[in-house]
């Protein structure tokens, strides 16, 4: 991500949000209102208001689904794949009594933002680069969106600075949620994180995460690969840097003191919802607590 800018990769999930639930044919994957919040999200500059209509608008949305199907066919189905899966089970920990939810690497989502109001006796706090929260806060405010008292936000750049332990205090159930952020960061970084989520004060910590899958040849990404998308993502200062087998995945858990319950690839996330077949292959979903 380059100094000083909030993520693009955050504006351009944003932006296929909106997109889907402006098309009738794929309106139904997108949560209720998370397309209005996107569009709230991606109205600081000219230039995030001109992609949020892009994606709206019939004639430029047609010009971004060719641009999709050149490069990854299927992505913007796949980030909403995830985002029923992590939401599904986060709706779990709810019915069994979730106290603390944090969203590490938050972006421009909007699960915290919606579930703060149907949850107020739940504390959630979103964790984020400075650069990229502080886009999202100045746009709730340009719009005179109030913030809900148990919505938090912690401004922390993970790739330089270690997440505070006080900042999860006492022994309340804690869920975590790690999306699309793992890859982004240094093996040693993702290394780190896992230790200091297992060392937290919380009697029960679980983690829903997504991770990339490395492939033999140790390239890492989704698969058929895309060199446009690659060199955009280098330009970004946003390369993928870490990634695992996804066989390895449960002895990278243990390691760490973690059991791993569920992994699901990109193929099984698409026949759980029965929402048609994915053509990508390469980020994966998990879920494990402390052992």
């Amino acid at each position: 991500m380059k100094k000083g800018r909030a993520s693009n990769t955050a504006k351009v999930i944003a932006a296929s949000t909106i997109l889907l639930a402006s098309d009738r044919r794929t309106s139904s994957l997108v949560s209720p209102a998370a397309a209005d919040l996107c569009k709230v999200f991606l109205s600081e500059s000219r230039f995030d208001r001109w992609l949020a209509k892009s994606a709206a608008w019939p004639p430029t949305r047609m010009l971004w689904r060719s641009l999709e199907s050149l490069t990854h066919p299927g992505i913007m189905k796949h980030y909403w794949y995830r985002k029923h899966w992590i939401e599904s089970r986060v709706e779990i920990a709810i019915e069994r009594g979730l106290k603390r939810l944090i969203i590490l690497g938050a972006g421009f989502d909007t699960l915290g933002f919606r579930l703060s109001a149907v949850i107020p006796e739940t504390e959630i706090v979103e964790v984020d680069h400075p650069a990229t929260q502080g886009a999202k806060l100045r746009a709730l405010e340009k719009n005179s969106i109030r913030i809900p008292s148990n919505l938090k936000f912690l401004g922390l750049d993970l790739s330089r600075q270690s997440f505070p332990p006080e900042f999860a205090k006492g022994s309340d159930s804690t869920l975590f949620v790690i999306e699309g952020l793992l890859m982004y960061l240094e093996p040693e970084i993702v290394n780190r994180l896992f230790e200091s989520l297992r060392k937290l004060p919380a009697q029960h910590v679980r983690v829903l995460f997504s991770f990339m899958t490395e492939w033999p040849g140790g390239g890492i990404g989704f698969q058929p690969s895309s060199w446009l998308i690659n060199q955009w993502l280098d330009w970004h200062k946003e390369p993928f840097s870490w990634g695992l087998k996804p066989q390895a995945m449960n002895d990278f858990l243990v390691s760490h003191g973690f059991v791993m319950r569920e992994l699901f690839s990109s193929h099984k996330l698409a026949e759980e919802y029965g929402l048609g077949s994915v053509d990508l292959e390469g980020e994966n979903m998990v879920s494990c607590e402390t052992g």
